[in-house]
């Protein structure tokens, strides 16, 4: 199997996409869902602090746009650790939830760097309108299931809840599960094109483009004669289903830009990046572990075998 080996950027925004296993519904709209998806969140980036600017699910993947506070490498290492704890509390409470084992997850997050505002605009709304798109919801605001919509276009302050375990497992004196609730609510990054405007300006500015794409969707809609799934069948659809069509595969792209010279040089940037990690790497395997990586990058496992 090829190794990719991660480039972490503290310029960079990490548009991220993965989806549940077998494609399954387990993010349907849900109450207790969305709560788990959002503590989760808010208890992963309070251990591993980073920069949120979008966190939304449809009903069977996930979309982030997420960037380490700093180059220090205590914040780039927190991009990894933030993803590793979300996921793994996601998945326990979800199995709870569910009454389910395994992995929510089926594959690595696709994950492609934003170089300019505009590309990452355009993934912002593109994630945030994905159940849109879908044809699940007429709009945004009708999703029920987690989107940082409701914060980051209309100002809601959400708090999430959750139980700490494991202060009531190592409570001597052991209270109800309810004593040991705790709340706490997601920390957003705005957009940099738009964060120099005051917080209502900037609401006010992600609710008209969200109503510009949701027209486009509803002519698209309406010329291929389709229509929205009604919340009765949203309501109904059980989470281990699947869809029965599969999506076509793309290709990932090495990168998210508008401007073809700024994605030109940061290819160019990439290669030599990937040359010296390639080079790094033979060497430390070979024994020379002092030997020293690229910034940005995290040293290949050591597999020993044992004759």
């Amino acid at each position: 199997m090829g190794m990719h080996p991660r480039w972490i950027q503290a310029d960079k925004v990490y548009a991220q996409t993965q989806r549940t296993v077998d494609r399954q519904f387990l993010f349907k709209p849900d109450p207790v869902v969305r709560n788990i998806i959002g503590a989760s969140a808010v208890r992963a980036q309070k251990n591993h602090p980073v920069k949120i600017f979008w966190l939304e699910f449809n009903i069977n993947h996930e979309q982030n746009g997420i960037a380490p506070l700093s180059d220090s490498f205590e914040d780039l290492n927190n991009l990894v650790l933030f993803k590793q704890t979300f996921h793994r509390l996601l998945a326990l409470e979800l199995n709870r939830h569910y009454g389910r084992e395994g992995a929510v997850f089926s594959t690595p997050p696709r994950t492609v760097p934003c170089l300019d505002n505009p590309s990452l605009e355009q993934q912002f709304f593109y994630a945030m309108t994905n159940p849109v798109k879908d044809g699940l919801v007429e709009k945004v605001s009708h999703w029920k299931g987690f989107s940082s919509y409701p914060q980051l276009a209309h100002g809601k302050d959400e708090l999430f809840t959750w139980f700490d375990r494991t202060a009531w497992q190592r409570d001597l004196k052991r209270k109800p599960l309810q004593a040991y609730m705790k709340k706490g609510r997601i920390e957003y990054t705005p957009l940099p094109s738009i964060a120099h405007l005051k917080p209502g300006q900037r609401e006010s500015y992600i609710r008209r483009e969200v109503r510009s794409i949701e027209q486009s969707c509803r002519a698209s809609r309406e010329a291929a004669g389709q229509k929205v799934m009604t919340a009765q069948k949203l309501e109904m659809i059980d989470p281990r289903q699947r869809p029965a069509t599969s999506p076509p595969r793309r290709k990932k792209p090495l990168c998210h830009c508008a401007c073809a010279e700024i994605a030109k040089t940061y290819k160019k940037l990439l290669f030599h990046f990937l040359e010296s990690y390639v080079r790094a790497s033979a060497e430390y395997r070979s024994g020379k572990y002092d030997v020293e990586f690229p910034a940005g990058s995290y040293r290949p496992p050591l597999i020993v075998i044992n004759v």
